[in-house]
């Protein structure tokens, strides 16, 4: 059993029950904290894909000489040993279904890394944050960027092969933090990006970006399928610029090949667009998913937005609407919460 982690290095550790505490028998494998690094706001390191499941700090990003430090050193080598030997000791077992199946996300040569270091966005969606986050300077601007500039020198140093995500809590396009990944990073050929994005400025920022050839999967959150709801749900966006970059994008990937997913919060404001929604997927030829909306405490009234809650006067209605485009739009794809409902 694990018994030298420092306490001040699992944050959130008693917010979730461990596997400490339910005792569960688990046969199943997972390798994340072999090949996954989420690193988080405040520079902190995570071998598992949510740091809520598994929220012991390696350290700090600024720590480490080398990239493969994360996953060496005798923090990352404890919970290493525990998994393999089946015990899942701090880990979120009925968070992860590590309990029902296998977590093998990333195949023996390849690593995944999270940069979650900025907040900054140019939109405030109500169902995201209450206002707008934008960090351009100060201290924190500048500790924040120091760590994003290591983090490349880190990345420019590391040959094995890896899936490199930002970002999950902003839009790395809006950040003058993540500038230095975007505009002097010059990956190499098996270091392929993720980009989670608004959309709105990606001609600004890609046009001249040596990371385009990489980027091979583009998440782009819009949860509107026109422009009056658009406007209304991602407040601080136009319709006409998203349109005019999905054009860009989508020349873009016919030379990268990239694949494209538009992401979809079902909420109050917008279940009745969700056939326009498909329609522009099909449109573009882009991919699309739609998800239950997540309770991020942006709202004091959370009920009142989730339609998907039996409770909530347009409940039938938005269910009829999701079953509607469930069983036209082939493109779509529904989270698991959805499905559950779907099929109950």
């Amino acid at each position: 059993m694990i018994k030298h982690i420092p306490i001040h290095q699992q944050f959130t550790y008693k917010s979730i029950p461990r596997n400490k505490q339910l005792g569960f028998e688990i046969a199943n494998h997972c390798n994340a904290p072999d090949r996954v690094l989420v690193v988080d706001w405040a520079g902190e390191c995570f071998i598992c894909s949510c740091e809520a499941w598994l929220p012991i700090s390696m350290g700090k990003i600024e720590q480490f000489e080398r990239l493969s430090d994360v996953w060496t050193n005798p923090i990352a080598q404890e919970i290493q040993q525990d998994i393999q030997d089946k015990k899942y000791t701090h880990c979120a077992v009925d968070r992860c279904r590590i309990i029902d199946m296998d977590r093998v996300e990333h195949t023996h040569d390849h690593y995944s890394i999270s940069i979650n270091i900025d907040e900054s966005c140019n939109l405030r969606c109500p169902s995201c944050r209450s206002g707008l986050i934008m960090l351009d300077s100060g201290p924190v601007f500048e500790e924040k960027l120091a760590r994003v500039k290591h983090l490349v020198n880190l990345l420019e140093e590391f040959d094995e092969p890896c899936q490199i995500i930002m970002s999950g809590n902003g839009d790395p396009l809006a950040s003058a933090i993540m500038r230095p990944l975007l505009h002097d990073f010059q990956p190499k050929p098996n270091q392929q990006f993720r980009l989670f994005t608004n959309g709105l400025l990606l001609i600004k920022q890609l046009e001249k970006s040596q990371i385009v050839p990489n980027i091979n999967q583009y998440f782009i959150s819009i949860d509107a399928g026109s422009a009056d709801v658009y406007e209304k749900v991602r407040l601080g966006g136009r319709w006409s610029v998203l349109i005019e970059n999905f054009k860009y994008l989508k020349s873009i990937i016919e030379q990268t090949k990239a694949s494209v997913l538009l992401t979809f919060v079902l909420q109050s404001d917008n279940w009745h667009d969700m056939e326009n929604f498909a329609d522009l997927c099909a449109e573009f030829g882009f991919d699309g998913v739609i998800n239950r909306l997540e309770n991020w405490g942006t709202w004091s009234d959370f009920d009142n937005h989730d339609v998907m809650d039996p409770g909530h006067p347009d409940h039938l209605l938005a269910l009829q609407a999701l079953r509607k485009v469930y069983n036209r739009e082939p493109r779509l794809q529904f989270n698991s919460s959805l499905e559950l409902i779907l099929k109950s």
